[in-house]
């Protein structure tokens, strides 16, 4: 697995989050697509043994995806492609159940860093 890419992905992550916690919304929709590039980038070089981690790390990225559609405003979700249901996220055509507590435990730690 290439680590740089690994790496990549989880910056972007934590630019998002950076993004989300001082209100620089019209910047998320260009970091989470950067992040699902790089994600897609490194689910196509992995090899079979590092299958776990990858489906950890998109896990956690259905997680971050579904937290910016809970807490963003209306015009930035739909321009995310994301739209929340009463299943679960849609991104990108897929619908993901995210764990409803670990989106909270998620919200509540963004909240406490402000």
């Amino acid at each position: 697995m290439s680590s740089i890419i690994a790496d990549g992905v989880l910056a972007a992550t934590h630019k998002l989050v950076q993004q989300a916690m001082t209100g620089q919304w019209q910047d998320v929709p260009k970091t989470v697509q950067e992040r699902r590039e790089l994600l897609n980038n490194l689910s196509a070089s992995a090899s079979p043994q590092d299958r776990q981690w990858l489906g950890a790390l998109q896990q956690a990225m259905a997680e971050s995806d579904a937290a910016v559609a809970k807490i963003a405003p209306a015009s930035v979700a739909t321009n995310l492609g994301l739209t929340t249901h009463s299943q679960g996220t849609v991104a990108g055509g897929v619908v993901d159940t995210p764990n409803s507590a670990a989106v909270d435990s998620m919200l509540e730690l963004l909240k406490q860093s402000r």
